[in-house]
């Protein structure tokens, strides 16, 4: 792992000394507020790659290559077919 040019081992010195410089209270502060700020940036980043993901999907399909809803081809359905007769006595009184 290299992060920035820095080891874990150089990054584990770097948070002892600063948790000692700044003390408990502190720290455990800072770390929260860091980590508030790193989840917005990253949501907001998230953000924003989606609406250029969805404007670049948007810019690329045309009419003719969407998918279509399902359903017969031509846009209408085909005519029912009447059935027999039906010849009943419920149906006909007397």
């Amino acid at each position: 792992m290299n992060f920035l040019g820095i080891g874990p081992l150089e990054l584990l010195v770097v948070f002892a000394v600063a948790f000692l410089a700044l003390g408990p209270v502190k720290s455990i502060e800072m770390a929260r507020t860091t980590g508030k700020v790193l989840r917005d940036l990253r949501r907001a980043f998230n953000e924003v790659m989606s609406a250029v993901n969805l404007e670049d999907d948007d810019s690329r399909s045309s009419p003719s290559s969407r998918p279509r809803s399902p359903g017969p081809p031509g846009g209408t359905a085909p005519p029912e077919a009447p059935g027999p007769p039906d010849d009943s006595p419920s149906q006909n009184p007397p």
